[in-house]
């Protein structure tokens, strides 16, 4: 009887033991194991249909198991010096950043979209500046330009917006409409699950 009681605890050992570990080194699923994704967001300037700008950035962003929401965020651009100073008094500048902040938030929505939330602040100067005929004439300020003497305008482009997107599959809205130069300003995104 004892022997058979063996017989019978070896046999089960050998039919749970290789169970068990081929349990502790099965593949993870989807949902256990870490995802990577890479978001493209594309800002868009028009002017009816001439495109004026196209300003594309690229988040890569890794979601680690069992957290329900990722992110990433880039910053660029530059600080320029503004003469803060009244007339008469000694020079005094304050620095405006110029340039993109943008924030990128990503979920998984169902089995084939994914929620993803943009947050971007643009921001550039509009400046007025003499031309060599004494005129005033206004336009964009760019990097390598002299630093405005004349008090700038500061352009700015924020939205939040959240898209359902397929992996690969663009989508795009046009958010606004520049009220003084009529200028559309689009965002395109395209999100991409990384293998």
């Amino acid at each position: 009887m004892k022997k058979i009681r063996m017989l019978l605890v070896l046999l089960a050992a050998a039919v749970v033991l290789p169970v068990a570990r081929a349990q502790e080194k099965a593949p993870q699923t989807p949902s256990e194991s870490a995802t990577a994704y890479r978001v493209q967001v594309v800002l868009s300037e028009f002017d009816g249909t001439n495109k004026l700008s196209s300003m594309p950035y690229t988040i890569p962003i890794a979601q680690m198991a069992g957290e329900p929401r990722t992110q990433g965020s880039l910053r660029v651009g530059i600080r320029v010096p503004v003469n803060s100073s009244a007339k008469g008094a000694e020079n005094s500048f304050q620095y405006v950043d110029i340039g993109m902040n943008l924030e990128v938030r990503v979920k998984r929505a169902d089995a084939e979209r994914y929620a993803v939330e943009v947050t971007f602040d643009r921001s550039w100067l509009y400046v007025r500046q003499e031309t060599k005929d004494g005129k005033i004439e206004s336009r964009t300020w760019g990097p390598g330009d002299p630093a405005p003497s004349l008090t700038p305008l500061n352009y700015q482009f924020r939205g939040n917006v959240e898209f359902l997107l397929r992996d690969g599959r663009a989508s795009e809205t046009a958010l606004a409409t520049d009220p003084v130069t009529g200028h559309v300003m689009k965002v395109d995104v395209v999100l991409t699950v990384l293998k």
